[in-house]
This record gives structure tokens, sequence and C-alpha cells, in this order.
């Protein structure tokens, strides 16, 4: 076993053993010559994985060892008979294994036969072991995570972004804690639940739903109604197999493409109680096809006039997921930062979404999440309940900052590797316990680490939809500053005139100065011979001596100054803020409050982006930051007075002599020449 997985979690062990046997496995395809194809391998693999999986379960009589003698031709007997059993034939009377299901496997393949009985032996054996001990192993979700991802590789609209298993058992503990205590009918022996997976994969949402309701005292099993669905036939297959490993009774799986109408998910529009699902994200569909080929399916992508050439995916699964919902319904999604945070297409979708629905949480996803699905896209977890009530629950606002795993890179597969504490339990924790507040008048911290915040639901209705724009630490700061008895705060916009936006870019031309922001290089020092050097392709916008530019992209690096006097035109790049003091406090005594730590702390947390190289803050979330404004008469005021005019003289010094430097530099031509 890999020393990579030196653990006592017994589940950890399985996914080692499991992977070091897949890795072997994977050179034994390889030396044999046999299934080049990565969809042949992986398809020869679950074909004996449901086999074994069918013996061990009683519904076929045998299947070989390693030792047999006629391995190959057993394997096909042995397979031939499950491809036949009920679980594997669609409604149509069609097996998930194809028209004519067989295996690959043919004489001279002994070697490579034997490797594969024993690598799905462990699989199931593992994966029975556990469920015995009530810890059901995700196999085709963790272990076979990275065969799947390489088989879609190429196909960014099925892409196969495995849902880890701790983002799956908090999606759906979340959603049953709710179900328990705010479903009118549960108690009702007539009651039943019916949960979806529209986008299903391996189906790993509804294993965990169904190992929940066995463990439960309120939801029995035989009140579940299963249904996934997925566009991939190989998926369907992989998520039936997976779904005996639980033992899960009473699940209907389909092969279709859940946005498009004539699917069999059209039968249960409007009737969902629960759907919890990871969609795909990246792919993009033109206009005409979502109003010709989803039309009802996505309402409102449908009904919209042409407002963008496309639409991605992951905002018309969210549209989709809607229309199944019956009113009352709960949506739990994963869904890439854009869609709680970008503007235009998805700024419109979480317009429509707040006249119909209600926000009940979001949950922001550490970079780690999809990793060994190779993508470190920025992801959250997204509550919406469907229906509008007159007093809405406040929303929960978290940020999940570690799942407790890492991911590295072996032998080309990216392996998860045990490393940190997951947060989410402790945010579950922090959610229950919050269920008290049945209205809230302003934001209130359940947790600082990791940050939980319950906020009223219009504040993030008419505003962002992000969940470190209400950071613990952000509201942890504005409350410190506010036992301070020598300060006033006061909000950005009351201080300043944002002159920016009101200004027509300039084409830059010889001899201006243009300010980028890698020209400023701390504590609001203008790197003026750079400014004076620089030439710009892009336009800048024109900036006065003494405003305020404060760069709006990543603001985790804090890039504030006071414009210069370069006695010429100067410019500035477009990724600054142009602000003006109007309240009559000084631009040198605005540009060092604004690198206090108190102010900092809240910008950074009021930055939206895919990544940490492309956090930005917009000009509305920075007009509300709170800045401390010390009061008239107190030793704060005097304290900053004083600070401020040396703060000013420093700064003022080292421009006029960088301006200096630039121009002596300046005379080099002439000097060499003469």
């Amino acid at each position: 076993m890999s020393n990579l997985f030196t653990t006592a979690d017994p589940v950890q062990a399985s996914y080692a053993r499991i992977y070091d046997a897949l890795t072997e496995l994977r050179e034994s395809f390889h030396r044999s010559g046999r299934l080049d194809d990565s969809n042949a391998k992986l398809d020869e693999v679950t074909k004996i994985l449901a086999t074994y999986l069918a013996y061990r379960t009683n519904e076929i009589p045998s299947f070989p060892s390693e030792e047999t003698a006629d391995l190959i031709a057993e394997l096909q007997d042995a397979f031939a008979r499950t491809a036949r059993l009920p679980r594997y034939q669609s409604k149509a009377g069609l097996s998930v294994f194809g028209t004519q299901p067989a295996l690959v496997l043919r004489k001279g393949d002994e070697t490579l036969a034997r490797e594969l009985v024993q690598l799905v032996r462990d699989c199931v054996d593992l994966a029975l072991a556990l469920r015995a001990q009530d810890r059901p192993f995700d196999i085709l979700n963790e272990a076979f995570g990275h065969f799947v991802r390489d088989n879609f590789r190429g196909n960014v609209e099925d892409a196969q972004y495995m849902t880890p298993p701790e983002v799956v058992s908090f999606m759906v503990d979340l959603a049953l804690d709710d179900l328990r205590i705010e479903e009118p009918g549960a108690g009702d022996p007539d009651w039943h639940l019916t949960v979806l997976d529209p986008t299903c994969g391996v189906g790993s949402f509804l294993g965990a739903v169904y190992h929940q309701a066995r463990q439960s005292d309120w939801l029995a099993t035989s009140r579940l109604r299963l249904f996934g669905q997925d566009k991939v036939e190989r998926m369907v297959r992989l998520s039936t197999i997976n779904l005996s490993l639980f033992e899960t009774e009473q699940a209907q799986i389909t092969i279709g493409n859940s946005l498009e109408t004539g699917s069999r998910l059209d039968d249960l529009n409007g009737s969902v109680d629960l759907i919890l699902t990871n969609p795909p994200f990246g792919a993009r569909f033109d206009h005409s096809y979502v109003a010709s080929e989803c039309a009802d399916n996505t309402p409102f992508f449908a009904s919209l006039k042409k407002t963008a050439s496309t639409v991605s995916s992951e905002l018309l699964f969210v549209d989709r997921n809607l229309k199944l919902l019956r009113e009352g319904g709960r949506l739990l999604i994963v869904v890439p930062d854009g869609v709680v945070s970008s503007r235009g297409t998805a700024a419109m979708l979480r317009h429509h979404l707040s006249g119909v629905a209600t926000l009940r949480a979001v949950i922001e996803l550490p970079a780690t999440t999809f990793a060994q699905a190779g993508t470190r896209t920025k992801t959250s977890v997204l509550y919406i309940q469907k229906g509008r009530t007159a007093t809405p629950p406040p929303t929960f606002m978290a940020i999940c900052s570690d799942l407790g795993f890492q991911v590295s890179s072996r032998k080309g597969v990216q392996v998860k590797v045990s490393e940190g504490t997951n947060d989410l339990p402790l945010i579950l924790e922090a959610y229950r316990s919050s269920r008290h507040h049945d209205a809230l008048a302003a934001p209130h911290i359940e947790s600082e680490f990791p940050s939980c915040v319950r906020i009223p639901e219009a504040v993030a209705l008419s505003g962002s939809w992000t969940p470190s724009h209400y950071s613990a630490a952000r509201y942890a700061s504005v409350a410190s500053m506010s036992r301070n008895a020598e300060v006033d705060l006061v909000p950005l916009r009351d201080l300043v005139e944002f002159c920016g936006d009101r200004r027509r870019a300039s084409k830059w031309t010889q001899g201006d100065a243009f300010i980028s922001v890698l020209h400023i290089l701390g504590e609001g020092f203008v790197d003026a011979a750079a400014a004076l050097s620089y030439a710009p392709k892009t336009p800048g916008i024109p900036v006065e001596p003494g405003e305020i530019l404060m760069s709006k992209i990543n603001p985790r690096i804090p890039r504030v100054c006071v414009a210069p006097d370069f006695r010429r035109t100067a410019l500035c790049s477009s990724e600054f803020e142009v602000m003006r003091p109007s309240n009559g406090l000084s631009a040198y005594a605005l540009a060092y409050l604004l690198q206090t730590s108190a102010v900092q702390d809240q910008v950074k947390s009021l930055t939206s982006g895919t990544s940490a190289s492309h956090n930005r803050i917009r000009t509305s979330e920075l007009a509300e930051v709170m800045v401390p404004v010390p009061r008239k008469g107190t030793n704060a005021a005097e304290s900053l007075k004083q600070v401020t005019a040396r703060y000013e003289d420093a700064l003022r010094a080292l421009a006029d002599n960088a301006i200096l430097l630039a121009g002596l530099r300046a005379r080099d031509t002439e000097l060499l020449s003469s």
C-alpha cells in the first residue's frame, strides 16, 4: 500500500487500497495492449463490478475466482446473467449495458482478467464491510473519480466533476434536517419524499439520502421516491451499480438530457420535494437552442428576449430545477462562483429568483473541492426554496476554507490526501443552532471560525449573494470599531465623490503620465519614474493631482495612493477607483485611513471573483465600507492630524524626488550625444 495513505481511518485505508489497485490495473491495460480507449477500460471494470456485486447479493449463483481454469468463459456467463437482472433493465426492456451486453475480454486475456477480478473483489468486499458498519464508502465517486474524469476530459458539456463525499454528506444532512423540522406532513403515514438528481453522475446524492434514511428515526426508506437522470449512458450504468452498493431501493435512474423537453423527468415537473445536484459547469448554449429544445423546462431563459448569444449550463440548470420543484420544494445545488456573484445574465437570474423563491443559504467551498477532477474553480452550495412567504427566514452565509483534504499528483493522477480539518460539520452545527432566528433586523455572527453569519434575506436580495461579503471578520471588525467612543463609523460614500465612472477614458499620448496598479509600491508611494515612462496600449481615466486612487482588482494587496502632481496630463488604469474627498477630510487623511486593518478587513471580504488572482471589488460595495473617522476634539482626531501631516510630507517628498530623478534620467540621450 502507498505510504501516502498511512492512516487508521478505514475509509481512507479503503481508498488507498483501491487507488493502488487501479494504478496497477492501468499499467496492466497498457502492458497488454488491450482496450486502448479509456472508456472501454472503464466499461470493462464496471461490468465485472456489477457482476460480482450481483453474486454477493445472491442475485446470480456464481462468480469465478482468479484460479478458475476457464476464467474468461465463466466471467462471460456470470455477466450475461447480471445484465438480465431487473435492476439493469430500462422500462423499455433494454439493458443499461447495451443491446447485446458482453465482456470484451477474450481468450488470451487471462492475466488481465485475473487482475480485474481481484480489483473488483477488493472494491466490493471493502464497500460491503464498511456498509455493514454503517460507514458506506462511495467507491465510484472516490476511487473511480479519476477514471471517469479522464473519460470526459475532451467534452466540457459532459464533464464529470465528482462531488466529494464531504460535500455530499453536508448537503444531504442540511436538507433532511430542515425537512424533519419544517415539513408539516413528515409525521403522516401517507407522506412520501420525492428526491431527484437530474445530473446524477454516479448517484452519490441519492445513495447518501437512502443511507441517511436508514439511520433516521423519522424517515423510513419506504417513504423515499428516488429519481436520477444523466445524459451520458455510462453514468446511468455507474449510478445503478453504485446505488446497488448502497442497497438503495425504489430508485429510478434513466438516461436523458434533463434540460430538454421530452425526457422522463418531464413527468416530475412541479412535484419534486428535494433536488440535490452538482450540474455540469462551463458549457454554453445558444439562445435559439434554449427557446426551441428546452422551452418550458427552462421558463425564465426560454421566455427572455435574446440578451446574450449564449447561456451557461449552470444557470440553465438552476432554472430547470426550479421548474421541477413543487411549491415549497428545496434545491441544494453546487454552482460556480459566477452564479452568485457575476453581473449580466447571472444577475438577471438572481433577480428572477428573488421573486419566486426564498434564499435559504449560500456556503462557499474551498478551491480544493474539485481539484481531484482537475479544476480549482471557486464554487458554492446554493440552497433555495421555491415560493415566497410574508416573513422569509434569515439567509445563512458561510465560508468553508478546509474540507480536510488536499490534492496531489501521483503518476499523473490527482489523488486526495487527508490533511487539515473539515469545516463543514462545524458549519452544519452553526446552521442548526441558528434556527431560532425567525427574523433579524441586522446580520448576526453564528461562528467566527469558520465564518457563519445569518443575515436578513432582504439584505442579500438587494445586494450580493457572495458569502465572503458577509464574513464574520467583516462584521467583527465593524463591531470592534464601533466600541471606540472617539470615532464615528462613516460609509465611504459619505466621505468621497466617486469620479471614475463619470469620466471618459482617454488614449495615452507621448509625454503623458500613466499610473497602473503595479506602480503603487506600498504605503501610498507611487513609482513616479515608472508612471512617466510607461506606454500603455489601453486608454486610461484622467486623474487630477490630489485625488485618491484605490485598486479595485486583487484588493487583498492594498494599493491606495494620492495622485501626485506630474505637472502634465495624467491618466490611471481603469482598475482604479478614482475618488475626490467631499466631507472635510484631506485626501492624505482618507488614504491613510483606507489602509488601516479595520478598513482592509472589510474590503477583502467584499471582493468577488473566480480565483484569488481575479478578485475585485465593485464601486457599489466599496461605497458601503465603514471608515473610522475620529470625532472632532478627541485625542484620536489630534493623533490623526499629526500622523497625516507626516504622512503627507513623506509622500510628497518621495513623489517630487522620483519625478526629479525621472527627469534627470530622461536627459541621458541628450548628454551622450553632445
